[in-house]
């Protein structure tokens, strides 16, 4: 193995161990942690926010202050696809929320599929740190932990129709909280998505 084989190496463990504590600090509410993560003007696009990480971290933090007792929150998150070219980096990463969540006095467990598309830049500190992350939605799901509990027709006077098919769930669950919800999201295998990938590339290209 040479030197670039090695720095190479090197770069893509420190990379994975940057997506490992992303998903790490966000669950257990490590907000100094979860800072360390991005660039000072670094960028998030997800379901409620799109825009700076610093206020995504802010409004996280109101939120996991929120939970019920019994309520959870986790992340799986895979290892990076990661192309790297110099001080440059992109990654995609697929990721698995699930959560217990309280509505209406009612145990629900929620999670949904995706993925994460980073760019990803080491700059003057030299620590690998997120310049812009966007997920890519796939599919969730929604369970009642005691379905036996739940009044006849509890969903009945809610139209799914009206949240975006790969995260209805999500979106009744942000309606119930009185949190707007994006119109249009980037969907796994869509046309926005391969256009994301090669904003990316071009991106990486231009890395000095």
């Amino acid at each position: 193995m040479d030197e670039a084989q090695l720095q190479a190496a090197v770069d893509r463990q420190e990379i994975n161990e940057l997506l490992m504590m992303w998903g790490q600090a966000r669950d257990r509410a490590e907000w100094d942690n979860l800072r360390h993560c991005f660039q000072p003007d670094g960028t998030i696009n997800i379901a409620w926010i799109s825009g700076p990480a610093s206020e995504f971290i802010d409004k996280s933090s109101e939120r996991l202050a929120e939970f019920k007792a019994g309520e959870y929150s986790k992340h799986v998150i895979s290892p990076g696809r990661i192309q790297l070219n110099g001080r440059r980096a992109i990654s995609q990463c697929h990721v698995n929320h699930v959560t217990r969540v309280i509505v209406d006095g009612h145990e629900f467990d929620w999670e949904f599929w995706g993925q994460f598309h980073d760019l990803i830049e080491k700059r003057e500190d030299n620590v690998w740190r997120l310049f812009d992350r966007t997920m890519a939605y796939e599919k969730d799901r929604l369970d009642a932990v005691h379905p036996d509990q739940l009044p006849d027709g509890y969903f009945d006077d809610t139209d799914f129709s009206d949240f975006l098919p790969q995260v209805r769930f999500l979106g009744w669950r942000l309606q119930k909280n009185n949190i707007p919800a994006a119109k249009k999201l980037l969907t796994i295998n869509s046309p926005e998505e391969t256009e994301l990938m090669t904003k990316a590339r071009h991106w990486l290209a231009e890395s000095g």
